[in-house]
């Protein structure tokens, strides 16, 4: 249980799932909007905008900036994931508007 309790403590951790949800959130308000009904599915589905998992990454890499220093690992390490996610949505997302 003790293990449950450092990982709510995990603000980095958090900020990295409050950023996965709120994309998650405005997916389902996009496609209410757009398409007149609610695809609850939109939360934990991939694709679409905005992305979660950059959305995911990039809060991941701030957060670990912030709380760690620009000069740690941690945020290194948070910075090339989300480099290397942000260039296979980019890249997945040029190949699917080709194929469209």
């Amino acid at each position: 249980m003790n293990n449950l309790y450092s990982i709510l403590d995990n603000y980095v951790l958090i900020t990295a799932g409050i950023a996965w949800f709120t994309a998650g959130v405005l997916k389902v308000i996009i496609d209410f909007v757009v398409m007149k009904k609610v695809s609850f599915l939109r939360v934990v589905g991939s694709g679409g905008m905005p992305s979660s998992h950059t959305s995911t990454v990039v809060s991941l890499a701030i957060a670990s900036g912030y709380f760690s220093g620009i000069s740690s690992t941690e945020f290194a390490i948070s910075v090339i994931l989300a480099i290397i996610v942000i260039h296979d949505a980019v890249g997945v997302r040029q190949e699917t508007g080709k194929q469209a």
